[in-house]
């Protein structure tokens, strides 16, 4: 996730996507009371059902509306950004799972996020993005009232018959009015403490993901462990409650997001293994797209920026480790996220790359074992994906 901080958690019903998403928020919430006022739910969790009538984007980012006077429908999504950005400068994790998120078409009521994400960039050693919603709606003195009460709970009384306002909300709000604040002078953007985890099953009543929204997404398959998953669930069984050592910030929130960032980094700290990274990756990737010659499915930048940001992140915690180890870790993993999510079809497209895959994946055990699953599930039923 510090790669991308769009996540798919996929697998067969029941293997616990939904609660994962849950227990990692409660691992990294701080001991703040106004985080933690509810025993259930940490405050920088939010569930949202996606249901299947969703087909724009009005139902996560709201819309404005005249119906009852003009105001902006205000959705529990963008009421959960707008807090994320209070703990922003603290660097406090704040998770969306989007639960069953495959039951509308992800590329019609996402497309404004799916855009937007990729905008993000560094500015001033905070990283920011283009605006979901612009500020122009948060500036229009219409709404201002509404949208302060609707995101925060501010209210603001009308003047008494004398004249007098009866309370002042600024020394109640301050972080508040300072969100809104920002809000009207750079609309809605993506917080850089925001993380979005969509849970994904795969059946006849969802839809499939287009690859707009897997080239986006890191994708992670969840299904039951070898060995004795029952009775490790009995054994290894956790609440779900607050910890008093919270989990560092750091394992979850990137502070880079840009391969040229990484590889200067990477080169500050070794020129020539820095140069030795940048040939080798460019050699798998062309190799790669060698493999999925005469398919819909070959990649481009995008993987490789995030291949490179992949082994920066990793490289952070095994400093010492071999630096060719970690390239074919990274690639294993990125093969599994980003790659094989994308390959579907007949045996007419992909019984020949799906053999030149396999070759390619002899030094990468997950993925080798990814493309095999799909060679047997090809053989058997003329037709072939990554998901089950």
């Amino acid at each position: 996730m510090r790669t991308k901080p769009f996540l798919l958690l996929a697998g067969i019903s029941g293997t616990g996507k939904s609660r994962i998403v849950k227990q990692m928020a409660f691992d990294s919430c701080p001991d703040r009371s106004r985080l933690r006022e509810d025993a259930t739910t940490p405050g920088n969790y939010c569930l949202i059902e996606v249901k299947p009538n969703w087909h724009d984007s009005s139902e996560l980012m709201g819309y404005e509306s005249q119906i009852n006077g003009a105001h902006y429908v205000v959705t529990p999504f963008i009421r959960f950004l707008a807090k994320a950005m209070m703990y922003e400068d603290q660097r406090v994790p704040f998770f969306v799972c989007l639960d069953e998120m495959n039951l509308a078409p992800v590329e019609q009521y996402f497309a404004e996020f799916l855009s937007v994400l990729e905008s993000r960039k560094v500015v001033d050693g905070r990283i920011t993005s283009e605006a979901l919603i612009p500020k122009e709606v948060f500036s229009n003195v219409k709404y201002e009232r509404q949208l302060k009460e609707d995101l925060f709970g501010i209210k603001v009384k009308e003047p008494d018959v004398m004249g007098d306002a009866t309370s002042d909300p600024d020394q109640y709000y301050g972080s508040e009015n300072a969100v809104y604040d920002r809000l009207r002078k750079e609309g809605l953007r993506i917080p850089s403490n925001l993380i979005v985890i969509g849970t994904v099953n795969m059946d006849e009543t969802t839809h499939q993901f287009s690859r707009k929204v897997i080239d986006r997404a890191m994708t992670i398959e969840m299904n039951l462990p070898d060995g004795e998953p029952f009775m490790d669930f009995f054994n290894n069984a956790r609440d779900l409650e607050y910890t008093d050592s919270p989990l560092s910030s750091n394992l979850f929130l990137p502070t880079i997001v840009k391969a040229a960032d990484a590889v200067t980094a990477l080169a500050e700290d070794n020129a020539e293994k820095t140069d030795w990274l940048k040939k080798e990756v460019s050699r798998i990737l062309t190799d790669l797209n060698a493999a999925l010659e005469d398919t819909p499915f070959k990649i481009a930048y995008r993987v490789q920026n995030e291949l490179i940001l992949y082994f920066y992140e990793f490289w952070r915690e095994n400093k010492e480790e071999d630096w060719a180890k970690i390239l074919r870790e990274s690639v294993d993993r990125i093969l599994m996220m980003k790659v094989l999510p994308r390959v579907e079809g007949d045996e007419t497209l992909l019984e020949k790359p799906l053999e030149r895959l396999k070759n390619l994946c002899a030094s990468y055990p997950k993925a080798l074992a990814k493309v095999e699953e799909m060679q047997r599930r090809l053989n058997r039923s003329q037709f072939t994906s990554y998901w089950p």
